[in-house]
């Protein structure tokens, strides 16, 4: 007896037969045009006045015949960008039976297109531009367009979108061909005074900046306004650039009048700042100091950081920030005093954090000889800039706090804070002023200032450093109130080391 087989098999073996020996036109295949790697092409802003730019052969090859379809194909430029109307791109076509238009058309400057007659009957492909090639430009000189992509807008062909791109189009600016003071100097300066920092920058013909320049020598000469005598720029008057611009600092002039500067560069056109009116530089009135120091004045010595206050005719230190804030007392109205007044005096305990140093009535008033042979730093600090006042130089945002002597520029307005300052607290001064302090290292957190990061820990900042606080008992026996508490980022709390635990 036959034994019979399973029609699956029967079946499976049929279409094996007839997939060995059917003709080659009965396999299934995947249709699809593909085409190269889209480029980026630069498109310089000199183009939308001067020469166009040639775009890359385009390249459309056929997987199978007939990939590409009878009808129009129509491509489209992105914003910003016009095709060169008068570059009329040659159209080649391979394998058989493709055939369509010799030369592209133009619809308008944005849009070109070209007719497919007949399809392949053998995979073939379209190339155009391989003789004369297709031509755009930048529509204006500036702004700079934003990039874009010449993609496929009408027709049918297999494997190709509406996104796909035929070449990534980028306006860059043109050729550098000027300078401009892109941040102008300021207008008013004392002789001999440093100006706030300004900029010149390097420009192509409409004013985009050129960034890709860089090592260029930019130098600056004064011209003179009006009939005032010339004078002598200092300072580095020459800065080569960076990413298109030179960066100027330190400079100064040092006649009583009017000029402008101008910027100069070997083949770019120069270009005038602004009028710069430069006047004498004040001498100093010097101011008088207190010959008396009645209850509750607070006072240091030049070049001790401690800080007292006259209680019925002793000095009490203060040994704390903390303490100080307390007593609601500012750094403002602190006066320096010499050395030699010392002996006049009696050293008492220091302030406490009881009621123990309240002024008792009537007040007492000690009465001290006037100072001799002050030293300059003393001079500048009661003339008018007492230690804990901030400042600030006209268009410069760097903000000082007067310490010691100097100025120590604040880094944050966490920082700020801790010093129990204001914007309103803020005295703007000229350069020439600000010019009489020595330049100290950056202010930190105020001594006594409690800092608390993104944990739980509460820390207090004392002589520079952080001690975490274990408990409220340790906070309130200090005289510490949760309401000066500034929260701060981990950085700030990493700006200072760690000095343990406070007791």
């Amino acid at each position: 007896m036959t034994q019979k087989k399973p029609f699956a098999i029967i079946l499976a073996s049929i279409m094996i037969f007839f997939g060995q020996f059917a003709p080659q036109t009965l396999q299934p295949v995947f249709a699809a045009v593909t085409t190269p790697v889209a480029p980026t092409v630069n498109v310089s802003s000199d183009s939308a006045t001067g020469a166009s730019i040639a775009l890359p052969i385009f390249t459309l090859t056929e997987g199978v015949a007939g990939d590409i379809s009878v009808g129009t194909l129509t491509w489209v430029l992105p914003s910003g960008f016009a095709f060169d109307t008068t570059s009329i791109a040659n159209v080649v076509y391979s394998g058989s039976g493709l055939t369509g238009s010799d030369t592209v058309s133009f619809l308008d400057n944005s849009h070109f297109s070209l007719n497919i007659n007949s399809t392949s009957t053998v995979a073939g492909g379209i190339t155009i531009g391989s003789v004369t090639p297709l031509k755009i430009k930048a529509t204006n000189g500036t702004p700079l367009a934003a990039s874009g992509q010449i993609t496929l807008s009408a027709g049918a062909v297999a494997g190709i979108t509406a996104t796909t791109s035929f070449a990534s189009l980028s306006q860059i600016p043109g050729v550098a061909n000027k300078l401009k003071f892109t941040i102008q100097p300021q207008t008013t300066s004392q002789i001999n005074t440093s100006l706030a920092n300004f900029q010149v920058s390097v420009q192509d013909q409409f004013g985009n900046l050129v960034n890709t320049d860089n090592g260029r020598a930019v130098s600056l000469v004064p011209v003179l306004v009006g009939s005032s005598t010339l004078g002598t720029l200092s300072g580095s008057t020459v800065i080569n650039t960076t990413a298109g611009a030179s960066t100027f600092t330190g400079i100064s002039y040092n006649q009583i009048g009017t000029i402008q500067l101008r910027a100069d560069s070997t083949s770019l056109t120069s270009d005038l700042s602004n009028n710069i009116v430069f006047s004498a530089t004040p001498t100093p009135t010097p101011t008088t100091t207190p010959t008396n120091l009645p209850n509750g004045v607070l006072v240091k010595f030049p070049g001790d950081p401690t800080i007292y206050m006259v209680v019925n005719g002793s000095l009490r230190p203060f040994t704390s920030a903390a303490i100080f804030h307390a007593r609601g007392k500012k750094f403002q109205d602190i006066k320096e005093i010499t050395k030699d007044w010392l002996k006049q005096l009696r050293i008492g305990k220091p302030v406490g954090h009881s009621d123990d140093d309240d002024i008792e009535t009537p007040p007492i008033t000690i009465t001290l000889p006037a100072p001799t042979n002050l030293s300059s730093s003393t001079l500048a600090s009661l003339n008018g800039l007492p230690d804990g006042t901030v400042v600030k130089v006209a268009g410069n945002p760097t903000v000082y706090i007067v310490t010691n002597g100097q100025l120590q520029p604040i880094p944050s307005l966490n920082v700020f804070r801790s010093w129990h300052k204001r914007f309103e607290d803020i005295k703007e001064i000229p350069a020439s002023v600000l010019n009489t302090l020595p330049l100290g290292s950056p202010a930190t957190f105020a001594d006594g200032t409690l800092l608390k990061g993104p944990g739980h820990t509460i820390y207090v900042v004392k002589n520079g450093q952080l001690y975490g606080i274990p408990s409220m008992s340790v906070l309130a026996k200090n005289g510490w109130s949760l309401n000066n508490l500034l929260q701060v980022q981990s950085q700030d709390l990493n700006s200072l080391n760690t000095g343990g635990i406070e007791d």
